[in-house]
């Protein structure tokens, strides 16, 4: 009977121990402490953003991206990870123009979460803005055309660029290219976009800005080609009792189309006019004897004028 008592006494205790810890919310803050300690996650390529004014001034030195290690509620850092709902920011409104270390700040966490940038700070320099306009070259590798082609025409939309730097920079400007990123073999007319990279007389590229970053490319080509002689040869007799005036082609000339180097070898076309056996006069076509190499002819197929005359 004493052991029942006491056993209820004791799970009334507890009963009366729970409800208060959890009307105190113990339980809850526990858990959100244990969770506010747990977090920890490294964001790589956080965008940087400048605040400076850039009508004037005109900054250099600073990367375009940083990684961010956030540590905290771990709930938090989990939905940063994914959303990456803050800025990481350089503000530069109060200074001029110099050589500076920067720290960057985070801006938008939560209470609960903290941040350190990598790295945490950056060598810059805040020059006078300089802008000039520059004629666009175009840059088309070779590697890029087919065998049996040649670039003919590269045309650049717009022509003209408008670059924006520090002074320093824009006096080493040597070169403004638009550099294509596709890879495919070229061997018919196409249109590509292509970036706009600025380079100095060593080819580095400078740290400048450039309105607009991209422009429309017209690529045009044509396939290689010669205008080389036809060398016929007469094969076969005419029927008895009669006699080979005249073969008359009617073409001196065909145009070679292939590769550079097999154009290269070709002097004259050869071509072979069958008068077995003929007994009046009648026009043939002919066909060319051309290397395996050659992609084709022009005209593909001669006609030969044949004259066939009694003796």
């Amino acid at each position: 009977m004493l052991e029942s008592k006491w056993g209820l006494r004791f799970v009334a205790l507890l009963l009366a121990l729970f409800m208060f810890l959890s009307v105190n919310d113990v339980f809850e803050n526990v858990i959100d402490s244990e969770e506010e300690d747990g977090g920890s996650e490294v964001i790589e390529g956080v965008p940087v953003e400048m605040m400076y004014d850039e009508e004037e001034y005109y900054v250099s030195g600073v990367p375009e991206t940083v990684n961010v290690q956030l540590y905290g509620n771990n709930s938090n850092v989990k939905r940063l990870q994914t959303t990456r709902d803050f800025d990481v920011v350089l503000n530069l409104s109060e200074s001029g123009v110099g050589d500076y270390e920067e720290y960057f700040t985070v801006q938008g966490l939560p209470e609960n979460v903290t941040a350190e940038v990598r790295p945490e700070t950056a060598s810059l320099t805040i020059q006078e803005l300089v802008t000039e306009t520059y004629e666009v070259e175009a840059e088309v590798s070779e590697s890029r055309i087919g065998p049996n082609h040649h670039t003919t025409n590269v045309t650049v939309s717009p022509e003209t660029v408008t670059v924006m730097g520090g002074e320093s920079e824009m006096n080493r400007i040597q070169y403004v290219r638009a550099t294509l990123s596709e890879s495919a073999r070229i061997t018919e007319n196409r249109v590509e976009e292509a970036e706009i990279a600025v380079f100095d007389s060593q080819l580095n590229r400078l740290d400048v800005r450039v309105d607009p970053e991209t422009v429309r490319v017209e690529i045009e080509v044509a396939e290689r080609s010669e205008q080389v002689p036809v060398d016929y040869e007469v094969t076969g007799d005419v029927a008895d009792g009669y006699t080979l005036n005249d073969v008359t082609l009617n073409y001196d000339e065909v145009e070679v189309f292939g590769s550079e180097e097999i154009l290269s070898q070709i002097d004259s076309i050869d071509a072979e006019v069958d008068v077995e056996g003929l007994s009046e006069s009648e026009t043939q076509d002919v066909e060319l004897n051309v290397p395996e190499e050659v992609s084709k002819t022009e005209p593909a197929v001669l006609q030969a004028d044949i004259e066939i005359a009694e003796e």
